[in-house]
């Protein structure tokens, strides 16, 4: 992989560069006025992750590029400041102060609405086994700008872990968090979204497992929760009770801890 900075980069997105760059092992290539291509032709290597005062993209031929957006978690939190209710949550029974594991983070846009709802004494990890995926999202939480102060607050809380997400449950104590959460149909269902298809290249396919599933009920103190596509099954296979809500294009299933439903 090529670091390096957009044409004319300001003291600010150089610095960025630079830390970005350290969490690859790498160092910043300066750019001059090469075009990527130019930069690919001198360096070898297909894959740049251009930083700019936008943010850091990942370009690589053949492959759609990858950057980071709140994507739905932005209208989302909207609609909570105005009084909505959000399915994800109710679903989940989220409260101020809970602490919630979202064991398959992917973009983190559901991370983020956990993190706004359960606020400053809350506490919220995503766990991404992708290392270029979880850096990249991590980057985007602590960078991205935006006038939506409630959103920005919310990103800057969240946690993140690499790994993958069973060896991550595997060494969590107990009860200790409220709520574990999946979400592995975002790999199949990401494409639907502007502006962050590139995921889609550097996800996990790994499947949910029985012993994943065990594991984040001993995690978790109150529930385990689910969400797939309206036309999964997944809930079936697992055992999980259905939460329906009306006009979702998402199924979302709990387990209740104590078997209580």
């Amino acid at each position: 992989m090529i670091v390096t900075t957009g044409l004319e980069p300001g003291w600010e997105t150089r610095q960025h560069a630079v830390e970005l760059a350290a969490r690859f092992g790498l160092q910043v290539t300066e750019r001059s006025d090469l075009s990527l291509n130019e930069l690919r032709r001198r360096h070898g290597d297909d894959e740049v992750l251009i930083v700019s005062a936008l943010g850091a993209r990942l370009e690589k031929p053949g492959k759609k590029p990858f950057f980071f957006h709140p994507n739905t978690s932005a209208f989302r939190i909207k609609r909570l400041l105005r009084g909505d209710t959000d399915a994800m949550l109710v679903a989940c029974q989220i409260q101020p102060g809970d602490f919630v594991l979202d064991a398959t983070m992917g973009l983190g846009a559901d991370a983020i609405v956990f993190a706004h709802a359960t606020g400053t004494e809350g506490r919220v990890v995503g766990v991404e086994s992708e290392e270029v995926l979880a850096i990249l999202v991590e980057d985007g939480f602590r960078h991205w700008a935006s006038g939506e102060v409630a959103l920005q607050q919310a990103m800057r809380r969240i946690e993140v872990r690499c790994g993958n997400h069973l060896d991550v449950l595997r060494d969590l104590p107990d009860g200790s968090f409220d709520v574990v959460y999946f979400d592995p149909m975002f790999e199949t269902t990401v494409h639907s979204s502007t502006g962050i298809a590139g995921v889609r290249e550097y996800a996990n396919s790994e499947a949910l497992t029985e012993e994943a599933i065990s594991e984040a009920m001993r995690v978790a103190k109150k529930r385990v929760v689910l969400k797939e596509g309206k036309t999964g099954r997944m809930y079936e296979r697992f055992g999980f009770l259905p939460f329906r809500s009306r006009g979702q294009q998402v199924v979302y299933s709990y387990k209740e801890i104590g078997g209580g439903e």
